[in-house]
């Protein structure tokens, strides 16, 4: 049996943002993170592409310059060929274009958490936050997933994010909803389903922006545990389409 695995989606508001711009959001992201653990002080490109820099300290005054020039390395010929410009600058603002990048912090030469960073401006698709690899340690107490999507929320414009529980069983009923119920998930205000403030069996927390719902104050993937909250998360799910049809796929 494959373990279930705790891990961050953020999905973001549709915005025109240039290079400059995404990196600052990017930097400023990572230096909130840094104030609970040091080991977020130090990002590095995960690119097929060779990057510019070996690690960018995010707390350095040029930290917001060499992300910038690393989103650009990374995404010229991609702007290249979806806006047509041929020499685009840090100021490039994205039309077309998908502009991402993956970014690794590593603790003690081991991967800790590596995030995918894409940014779109598009009616179909929204710019994410995903993860492509997640150690266990990072989301093991609520705290921390709190904080992790405090902080997102703080640096982006943030219109959905979740700590996913990552479970095959799960994942194949989340996929037929627009916005997956997960440990702790967070809605915006200008979220564009009315997700019900009422649900049985899920602590709610409301914030100036939006709200918060949270499974459990627990482990929610203890093996004691995880069935249950599993299935609540299902039935949760189902709740939702039932009483807001446009919440399903």
């Amino acid at each position: 049996m494959i373990r279930a695995k705790l891990v961050p989606l953020v999905t973001l508001k549709r915005e025109k943002l240039s290079i400059a711009q995404i990196a600052e959001q990017i930097i400023n992201f990572y230096v909130k993170l840094s104030l609970s653990d040091a080991d977020y002080n130090q990002i590095s490109v995960v690119s097929e592409k060779k990057p510019l820099y070996q690690s960018i300290n995010v707390n350095a005054d040029d930290a917001k310059q060499q992300l910038a020039e690393e989103v650009l390395h990374k995404n010229i010929k991609e702007i290249q060929k979806m806006d047509k410009v041929e020499n685009p600058t840090l100021d490039f603002v994205m039309s077309e274009s998908i502009i991402s990048i993956g970014l690794e912090v590593k603790s003690q030469n081991t991967s800790l958490m590596t995030l995918n960073f894409s940014f779109q401006n598009s009616n179909s698709f929204r710019s994410k936050i995903a993860s492509i690899s997640v150690d266990e340690v990072c989301f093991d107490a609520l705290g921390k997933a709190k904080f992790f999507l405090d902080t997102a929320k703080a640096s982006f414009s943030v219109d959905y994010s979740v700590i996913k529980i990552s479970d095959r069983d799960l994942n194949k009923v989340a996929r037929g909803y627009k916005a997956p119920l997960g440990w702790v998930t967070y809605f915006s205000n200008d979220f564009e389903i009315p997700i019900p403030d009422d649900l049985e069996g899920i602590e709610y927390e409301h914030t100036d922006n939006g709200k918060y719902l949270i499974l459990t104050r627990e482990n929610p993937i203890a093996p004691e545990t995880i069935e249950t909250n599993k299935e609540k998360l299902i039935n949760l799910m189902g709740e939702i389409k039932e009483r807001v049809p446009e919440y399903s796929r």
